[in-house]
This record gives structure tokens, C-alpha cells and sequence, in this order.
């Protein structure tokens, strides 16, 4: 979620602009901000004394700046905190990120020397900056949404799910709530839940919990709140399943237990008053992601092609010598919508292993082909020919794993929409752990990407992929 979060009900037209368009404004308000500061810091030298090179090297180098910069906050989570966010804590993303920021700067200095280096008296004084700018940036930003939220504007209408202790323990913290006010126009029961004692939670009882898809449909809800012990993880992603994805509706559920924040914490777990909720997105991406993701995909895929070709053609050879068959191995997985395709890698199990089998899930597994299988996958090497299946359009970069078809026939109603978006090379939960974690864990973290998916969020898999990659994290 941006850090912009005003939201409000459909009749206020600036909260709802600021709720479904706050990222983009934010990502451009940092863009320009990155821009004045390189060109007023460049400026500012021209003035006193002349660069060692023309402007128009400092005018290339900006791309990088802007770049860089969105980069480093990204991985900062300074595009993903709410407004509930503790100073403290923000304040510590500010001083990460401006340090990641000063060290990317400072090395593209150095590696740039005799063609684009922009200079000391250039890049040291911007550094020294950035933590300004971005304390300036993100002080006026909190600002504006306090005074905005003081002036009425941006109501969050929530729906309660629930009407236990801990539903109407998480009603008063809501309502009281110090900075987002949140407005709960109604309540809805979970099975046998006992009615909710009148006064508890002065709220009206919408009904069962099986009509939030309709409650949802007719629109004027900004959140739902899932607060009841009696209801599963499971359940839960099942119903949000079920509900309409063209609205920006937002789903949190409630950690009541410290096994359920553990299990949410590395895809979004916030405080409000003292409440900690896990957030899941409205599952519909913003206008022109599609468009941005598939111009991604198509440009890392072809600058890879020519090194993707230079290590099967190194690779090939090896593996067949081992393993006495083909090097390149295909298997039929469930795609887009759930149609079938070939997805092609470089082998690493012995010829005589059953292909639909479970795939390892440890070392030492006697089906993989000796150290040479093992290396391969504990280095990702073996997925290197799927930048073929990327330019093809059957997988894209970012994205949940590609199932057997086997596996998805006995898939639960909330695991299906994996199959709402093409399958990826990487995805959040091979950053997150890969094999370390339990396949429902897996599961989760990849509905997780599908209701908050932006090409922003893509970007900042795709760089925590790296050193995932080649330190072997969880891969067997």
C-alpha cells in the first residue's frame, strides 16, 4: 500500500483520487525531486567553476539518478508503508535508503570514470542531500494526508467481519484510531458466532459472512476487516477469492496469534493502534501495468538471450555426456487461465526419474544428477532456458511458479487464482525462502503478489532475486 492511503467513500472524489492514484503521484513526486537535486547540484557547480566534463554527460547520467533512486526506496519500503507507520521506524527506512542510494551513486562514479564520471564535487554533495530531500519529502507528505484527514476527507468505510472478543476488540481500536479514521458501517457474523451484545459494537449486522461478495458488488466499501478466531487463513483467502477484483476494495485480517504474523510478515503486516493486520491489495492492477510488464519482460529477456545461449551452449554438452539424455528437459504446466505448455529446462534429474514427482525438497535427494544436477539448481542455473518461454509469451518474469496440471486439479477455489496471471520465473516467495517454506506458505505469498501486484513491486523482486540467485537461498 502507498504511503499515500487517503481513502474514502465513493462520493469523496479527492480521497478516492488519492487512494487509487497516490503511488504513481508519490513515484513522481520523488522523480522530480531526484531531478532538481541532480541539475541544481550540477548547476550549481557550473556556476563557480567549470566540470571536468560538458553538461550533457551530467544530463545522461540523471536517467541513472532517477533510476537509482526510485530503486533504493523501493527496497526501503518507502513505497509501502502506511500511514499508522511508526516515526521511528520510518525514520530508519529514510536513513537505509539514503545510504543504499549514496552507495549506488558513489559506485556509479567510480565505474564511470573517463566516460560518464560526473565528479566528486558532484556526486558527494548529492549525497549528503538525499537524506534531506527525503525527510523534507516524506515529513510534507504525512503533513498534507493529516490536515487532509482533519478537514473530513478520507473516511475509510470498513466492513467487520466478525462479532467475537476479538472483533469487537478490533472495532474500538479502529474507531479509535489517533491518525486514519475509519468509518464501520457494518458487521458480519461467522458461523455460530454469538450475536454481538447491543452497545459492544453499535454497528448494524449486515448478515452471514457468505454475502460479502454481494456487499462488495454494489460497491461503497473501502476495506474489510477479517477479526474472528473461528476463521482460517485458508477460509479467508478463499472468500476474497470469491469477491469482485474490480473494485478497490482492500482486505486485512487480523493476527490474533503470533504464528499468524510470522506466516504475514515479510508481504505487509502493520499496526493500527496496536492492532497488527495482515494486508492483501484489491487484486486489480492499475491502468497500463500489463502494457509496462510485458515491455519489461521482452527487454530483460532479450539483453539475457545472448548469455542464456552462451551457457546452454556450455552446459549442453556436460549434462548430456552425464546424464546419457536430452540436456534440455520440457514439461507440460498450467499457464494462464489454467492452458497448458511446454516449459523447457536444462536437466537435472536422472533420466529414469518420474517427471510428475514431487521435486526435491532437500539435499541429497538420489534423484538428482550427481553434484553437477545439484549445483545447477542450488544456482538457478537450470531455469535459464525459460527466457524462451518469456519471449513466447507463455511466462513472464514476476510471477507465481508454473504448476503440473496434476497439482492444480486438486488446487482449493483461493489457489486457482494463481492462474489469474501468467506464470513467472521468479516470484515473492523464492525470495522469501523458496523451499525453506511450506508449500501453503507458498501458496499464500503468491495470492499475496496477485492482489497487490504493480510493476513497482515487480522491480523490487527482481533485484531481491539476485542475491537470492547466487547465494543459493532455499534451492535444492
Amino acid at each position: 500500500m502507498p504511503l499515500l492511503t487517503l481513502a474514502g467513500s465513493r462520493g469523496d472524489a479527492v480521497a478516492r483520487f488519492l487512494w487509487r492514484w497516490g503511488l504513481h503521484l508519490l513515484l513522481l513526486f520523488d522523480g522530480v525531486m531526484s531531478a532538481g537535486l541532480w541539475l541544481g547540484v550540477t548547476a550549481l557547480r557550473f556556476s563557480i567553476d567549470r566540470p571536468i566534463n560538458p553538461f550533457w554527460h551530467y544530463q545522461v547520467s540523471l536517467f541513472f539518478v532517477v533510476i537509482w533512486w526510485w530503486v533504493a526506496n523501493a527496497l526501503c519500503d518507502l513505497y509501502s508503508r502506511p500511514l499508522e507507520l511508526a516515526p521511528l521506524k520510518q525514520g530508519k527506512d529514510l536513513v537505509r535508503a539514503s545510504a543504499l542510494f549514496s552507495m549506488g551513486l558513489l559506485s556509479f562514479g567510480y565505474l564511470a570514470k573517463g566516460s560518464l564520471d560526473p565528479g566528486r564535487s558532484i556526486v558527494l554533495p548529492v549525497c549528503a542531500l538525499n537524506f534531506v530531500a527525503l525527510f523534507l519529502s516524506r515529513s510534507l507528505v504525512r503533513w498534507i494526508e493529516i490536515q487532509l484527514r482533519k478537514r473530513g476527507y478520507g473516511r475509510v468505510r470498513t466492513v467487520l467481519v466478525g462479532s467475537g472478543p476479538l472483533a469487537q476488540e478490533s472495532w474500538r481500536r479502529l474507531v479509535g484510531a489517533t491518525v486514519r479514521e475509519h468509518q464501520v458501517v457494518g458487521v458480519l457474523r461467522v458461523g455460530e458466532e454469538p450475536e454481538t451484545p447491543p452497545g459492544v459494537i453499535p454497528k448494524d449486522v449486515l448478515g452471514d459472512i457468505g454475502q460479502l461478495p454481494k456487499i462488495l458488488e454494489v460497491g461503497g466499501i473501502d476495506q474489510v476487516v477479517f477479526a474472528s478466531e473461528g476463521l482460517s487463513q485458508a477460509e479467508i483467502l478463499n472468500l476474497i477469492s470469491r469477491c469482485p477484483s474490480n473494485h478497490d476494495v482492500h482486505f486485512r485480517f487480523v493476527c490474533h496469534d503470533l504464528s499468524t504474523v510470522l506466516v504475514n510478515r515479510s508481504v505487509g503486516v502493520e499496526e493500527i493502534d496496536g492492532v497488527l493486520v495482515a494486508n492483501l491489495g484489491p487484486g486489480s492492477p492499475h491502468p497500463g501495468y500489463l502494457v509496462l510488464k510485458r515491455g519489461l519482460d521482452i527487454t530483460v529477456a532479450a539483453l539475457l538471450a545472448p548469455l542464456a545461449f552462451l551457457v546452454c551452449a556450455v552446459l549442453a554438452p556436460i549434462i548430456r555426456y552425464k546424464s546419457g539424455a536430452s540436456p534440455f528437459f520440457w514439461q507440460r504446466r498450467a499457464g494462464l487461465d489454467g492452458k497448458e505448455f511446454w516449459m523447457v529446462k536444462l536437466r537435472t534429474m536422472r533420466p529414469d526419474a518420474d517427471e510428475y514427482a514431487e521435486a526435491p525438497n532437500g539435499p541429497g535427494d538420489p534423484r538428482v544428477l550427481g553434484r553437477l544436477g545439484a549445483w545447477l539448481r542450488r544456482t538457478s542455473l537450470d531455469e535459464i532456458p525459460q527466457i524462451y518461454n518469456v519471449l513466447r509469451g507463455e511466462m513472464t518474469l514476476v510471477g507465481p511458479r508454473p504448476e503440473m496440471p496434476t497439482l492444480v486439479a486438486r488446487y482449493e477455489p483461493w489457489q486457482l487464482s494463481r492462474l489469474r496471471v501468467p506464470p513467472g520465473v521468479t516470484g515473492l516467495w523464492q525470495i522469501l525462502g523458496r523451499k525453506n517454506l511450506p508449500l501453503h506458505a507458498n501458496l499464500e505469498y503468491d495470492f499475496y503478489y496477485i492482489q497487490n501486484r504493480s510493476f513497482l513491486l515487480d522491480l523490487v523482486i527482481l533485484v531481491r532475486t539476485i542475491p537470492v540467485v547466487l547465494f543459493g537461498k532455499g534451492a535444492y
